[in-house]
């Protein structure tokens, strides 16, 4: 490689996904240099995000395993699905995320929360309220300390985030207080930079759909859903901005509300159904899914509007976890199973995965880069390097 021009050299890892990295740091001192340079890290992470995200984290509800889910393997081409039944059908394979246990990343049962830029915020719901941030692919972590002015009672919301104007990631809690006879509900953040929390000011709302409900990361503000409204808080002024929803169009009352972020933008769906929610069958439903692109400038186009058809029975309990712009698909889960709406086509398809939980959880996900071993708060990790390190070199000993 010697021959090839550095900054073309930097140009092309700069493409390249971080699992490769990882792997391309072990070829030389310099390889190893540059891919651990910081501003190398932050280039990297910059552009990733110019890329749709390309995997899933399914997470199973019951026993401590994490899985990875390639998107482009979720996309189904009419010709290549298998017909069941007169209907298309993809089948695909999980890969197991390995070692997970070894890591030594506590709490891995309560996992994942919510993410950003790799970064996996866990929160374990014990009385001290422990928060871990880990990231899966360097094995990296840290758990942080808990706020001297906390409370025992559990957060309505959680986040994490990135400010870009301090070059800082940032752990967002909403709690619940009571004080002067009412209850309020006060926003603490966690700088991963100062290493310390803070008390911003109180949410201004007094409900998040979802028991702590995880915030959705977007363009440098945090996100959660509400009564009829989003709320945006973000991460550089620590400042919260309300969202209008977009305009009711379905049939009936709005039954399930969800957010997320894909491809760059701010997704909302909402399950309407003409029956009460305690009718699981019978009458008429919809699901509707809007996009925005900031919460700055509040436009909302509408991306999609299913009814019941093809493999799906009943919309109800689906979320959109996935959205392929190139290709016009919508990849929608419930607890046990996946399903790919075709906008262009106005079609769905179950998707059948190999080694699916019973009961599991997923997010999207991409591997990063950034590093989390520059604070003592990492001495345990590096223990239980250490710790390792002289367990392996005592069996290579008694070979």
């Amino acid at each position: 490689m010697s021959d090839v021009p550095s900054d073309l050299f930097q140009e092309i890892l700069l493409r390249l996904p971080a699992e490769s990295l990882l792997r391309f740091r072990a070829v030389c001192k310099s390889w190893r240099r540059t891919i651990d340079d910081p501003s190398f890290i932050k280039s990297h992470t910059t552009n990733q995000q110019s890329y749709s995200c390309t995997q899933l984290l399914i997470r199973d509800s019951i026993f401590c395993r994490l899985f990875s889910l390639s998107l482009d393997s979720l996309s189904i081409d009419t010709a290549a699905a298998d017909h069941i039944h007169g209907q298309q059908q993809r089948t695909v394979d999980l890969t197991r995320i390995k070692n997970l246990v070894r890591s030594g990343v506590p709490f891995l049962r309560d996992l994942p929360t919510t993410s950003c830029h790799g970064l996996i915020l866990i929160y374990h719901s014990n009385f001290f309220k422990t928060w871990v941030i880990w990231n899966p692919l360097t094995q990296e972590f840290i758990r942080l300390r808990d706020p001297d002015f906390g409370t025992g009672m559990p957060s309505l919301g959680v986040g994490i985030g990135y400010d870009y104007a301090g070059d800082d990631y940032k752990v967002v809690r909403i709690d619940e207080w009571y004080g002067g006879g009412k209850f309020v509900y006060r926003t603490l953040v966690y700088s991963l930079k100062s290493r310390s929390w803070k008390a911003i000011g109180d949410c201004p709302r007094d409900s998040i759909l979802g028991r702590r409900a995880a915030g959705v990361y977007l363009n440098g503000a945090l996100h959660w859903i509400s009564e009829n409204v989003i709320m945006a808080l973000d991460l550089g002024t620590e400042e919260y901005q309300l969202v209008a929803l977009p305009p009711q169009l379905g049939v009936g009352e709005p039954l399930d509300m969800y957010i997320d972020a894909f491809d760059g933008c701010l997704l909302f769906s909402c399950y309407y159904s003409s029956e009460p929610f305690w009718n699981k069958f019978g009458g008429e439903e919809c699901l509707e899914g809007w996009i925005m692109k900031s919460h700055h400038h509040v436009c909302w186009i509408k991306l999609f509007s299913f009814g019941v058809r093809g493999s799906v029975a009943s919309l109800r309990d689906l979320r959109p976890v996935a959205y392929l712009k190139s290709k016009g698909q919508v990849f929608l889960q419930n607890d046990t199973h996946f399903y790919c709406f075709d906008i262009h086509m106005n079609s769905s398809k179950k998707v059948t995965i190999h080694g699916l939980p019973d009961s599991f959880t997923c997010q999207n996900f991409y591997g990063s880069l950034v590093r989390l071993d520059n604070d003592s708060d990492t001495a345990e990790k590096r223990g239980l390097n250490r710790k390792k390190k002289m367990m392996k070199k005592r069996r290579s000993q008694t070979r």
